[in-house]
């Protein structure tokens, strides 16, 4: 298992350089990023440049960082609603470009109108089976970001259902305790439930419940994370828990205090 941090908000929102910014995650400790799908206020992944994505992935590369997700932002199934559907298959290229293995998505959808919710769960089934024959061959695997009030998938069993209804190895889902928490439901039983469909995971902390609540560094809420990380273990799962947190939080403190509060979960010191 292996511990990487978000990069997004503070080399994109904050527009910290990035050499300065791997590096100081590269000393820290960790074992690699994830990046932004896009750049600046753009939800076009054309917007992460030739010369970023080369100075990205060179910049890792020497730091001995791997880049383990490229996460987009725009909520699909509403972006198919319009004359701008989010990008997957760009999305793809960026994850070649830079080397990464998947593709992070959240997935939203209309909240009231039953009809087109159906109408918007067809439309996200038929655009992934179309985006994952175009990932499935480059390497890259496309991982829902989680479960979320209102969205097309917002438990666990209609994310269970939704992948069936894909039917591909290399689609599957974001782990993110902190809002399977939110919504009620203990995240070591969730877990167990996903098991290998696991690609990925987001470890963020909050203190507070739904719809009031806060967030914090990782080990400064009320997140167990030595308990989430054993369940990852106990599934198997072998891939990258990454560090996630916002523009509110220091980045000096947000990496030092999320690798110290993970680190020992993960067997690093």
């Amino acid at each position: 298992m292996r511990l990487a941090f978000y990069t997004y908000s503070y080399t994109d929102r904050l527009e910290m350089p990035i050499e300065p910014a791997l590096k100081k995650i590269a000393d820290t400790g960790y074992d690699g990023i994830d990046i932004s799908g896009t750049h600046g206020s753009s939800a076009d992944p054309l917007s992460v440049t030739p010369a970023l994505r080369q100075l990205t992935r060179g910049t890792a590369e020497r730091l001995g960082l791997e880049i383990e997700a490229i996460i987009t932002h725009a909520a699909l199934a509403d972006s198919l609603f319009t004359d701008a559907p989010l990008d997957l298959k760009g999305s793809v290229d960026l994850a070649v470009d830079v080397g990464a293995p998947l593709v992070v998505f959240h997935m939203g959808g209309p909240k009231e109108d039953e009809a087109l919710r159906g109408e918007a769960r067809t439309r996200v089934v038929d655009y992934l089976k179309d985006a994952l024959v175009y990932a499935a061959p480059r390497g890259v695997k496309l991982a829902v970001d989680g479960v979320w009030k209102d969205w097309i998938a917002e438990t666990p069993e209609s994310f269970l259902r939704l992948h069936d209804d894909i039917g591909s190895p290399s689609f599957g889902i974001n782990f993110d305790p902190c809002y399977l928490m939110l919504l009620g439901l203990d995240p070591v039983e969730v877990a167990h439930m996903w098991k290998d469909r696991i690609l990925h995971a987001h470890l963020k902390d909050h203190v507070g419940a739904y719809p009031e609540w806060e967030h914090r560094i990782p080990g400064q809420g009320d997140v167990d994370y030595p308990r989430v990380v054993q369940a990852l273990d106990e599934i198997g799962f072998e891939a990258a828990i990454s560090i996630e947190t916002f523009t509110t939080m220091d980045f000096d403190e947000a990496c030092t205090g999320g690798y110290t509060a993970l680190a020992p979960a993960v067997g690093k010191g």
